[in-house]
């Protein structure tokens, strides 16, 4: 008898600023208060590293789409709600601690005259220009006056940034969402590592993690990969933590990896307290000068009991969000770490920092599927990745609660 064979549904991903908003106990009654914030779309090409030399120019053009415009602003948002910005980042952050979601106490006293928040329900934390956590550590590349209209017509103007004010180093870039209550942050990928001088030496380093695949089995090892730009003799120290209290107890899983090239590729191999929980991992790069850089990862990384080797062929290369995978006719050489990066832990790849070929792109058609054997612990790994997929989408709403709404008579 054929084994039984089953493909993951493809969930909508649009709903999820509307469990964020439904998930608080006093919602405004704004008429978008249950719509979906749009996200600032990233191109898929963009470099994992990007470096600005400002002996040649400090400018940087950064280009970036939209999935469809959203202009129908209601009587009862602010005026200029639903629009665009782009701020920069003196460093990363971990997908579990998302960055405070008011840019100035102006903003706040905006949405407030529209009675959408008390602003006696925020801390200074909450708020970036008061925040002792982020203070000096984020940038304006473009003005909160200049927050662009989410249409197609302002997509396709690039984003023009100049760095001639910034201290050298690396940045992290992200688009802002400005439609209060819940605005969003949408990360660019890689890293942006502003340089005065070519000597990697005259400035910290750099780096940025590329893997996307957010699931793995207990029994696998778990390839972090990602380009880095630093001194000769730098090295590389990888962290996990469980996720879901108000703080990540980070845990070394490989330290002091020497790296070589421009790319790393880190092994996890998840202990069992982590297994059937939602992580949080990061990578620390230290260069001979003791100056360290942090990236965190793209996406929080599931551990599911078993192996891959039980699903048929359907292992961590398929994204837990249930895009589909196609197994057959795959080269797995071409999408799978290397033998040698998985043996010795650390960079040594041929390809460039900027290349993300390395990684697995999901299936975005919808055709193939991921087909595994129904049997054993396997059909029990993949019931755990949907409890868990529910869980983790109750978490990402519960780390919106960084304000109480005021509450609006009707």
């Amino acid at each position: 008898m054929a084994p039984r064979t089953f493909s993951l549904p493809r969930p909508n991903l649009r709903p999820i600023a509307v469990l964020a908003a439904v998930s608080l106990p006093a919602t405004a009654s704004a008429g978008n208060g249950v719509h979906p914030r749009t996200p600032v779309v990233w191109p898929a090409d963009t470099p994992c590293m990007t470096v600005v030399d400002r002996t040649q120019s400090p400018m940087l053009s950064m280009s970036y789409t939209i999935p469809y415009e959203d202009t129908d602003v209601t009587e009862d948002e602010v005026a200029d709600s639903r629009r665009h910005q782009f701020i920069a980042f003196c460093r990363d952050h971990s997908r579990q601690l998302p960055p405070p979601a008011w840019l100035s106490w102006k903003d706040v006293e905006v949405a407030a005259a529209k009675s959408l928040i008390d602003p006696m329900d925020l801390t200074d934390d909450d708020v970036f220009e008061t925040s002792t956590e982020w203070k000096d550590c984020w940038y304006r590349i473009t003005a909160d006056e200049m927050r662009r209209p989410i249409t197609f017509a302002e997509a396709m103007k690039p984003v023009a940034w100049d760095t001639t004010a910034l201290p050298a180093g690396a940045y992290v870039v992200q688009g802002y969402t400005w439609e209060p209550i819940f605005n969003i942050f949408s990360p660019r990928p890689g890293v942006v590592h502003v340089v005065d001088d070519a000597d990697v030496a005259s400035v910290g380093p750099a780096a940025a993690v590329t893997t996307q695949e957010d699931y793995t089995f207990a029994d696998d090892t778990f390839m972090i990969e990602g380009c880095f730009r630093a001194m000769p003799g730098s090295t590389m120290s990888g962290y996990w933590s469980l996720t879901g209290g108000p703080t990540l107890d980070w845990v070394p899983f490989v330290e002091a990896v020497p790296l070589e090239g421009e790319s790393f590729a880190l092994p996890f191999n998840p202990p069992n307290e982590a297994v059937q929980e939602t992580i949080a991992f990061r990578v620390d790069l230290t260069d001979p000068m003791q100056r360290t850089f942090t990236a965190h990862g793209v996406h929080l990384l599931t551990v599911l009991p078993g192996s891959s080797n039980e699903t048929g062929g359907c292992g961590s290369e398929a994204s837990f969000i249930g895009e589909s995978c196609d197994t057959e006719g795959t080269d797995t050489d071409a999408t799978g770490p290397t033998t040698d990066a998985a043996s010795t832990g650390a960079g040594g790849s041929s390809g460039e920092g900027s290349d993300d070929s390395a990684t697995t792109e999901p299936r975005q058609d919808g055709s193939g599927g991921c087909t595994c054997d129904a049997t054993g612990s396997v059909a029990a790994s993949w019931a755990w990745l949907i409890l868990l997929g529910a869980r983790r989408r109750r978490h990402a709403c519960e780390s919106t609660r960084r304000v109480t709404p005021a509450a609006v008579a009707p």
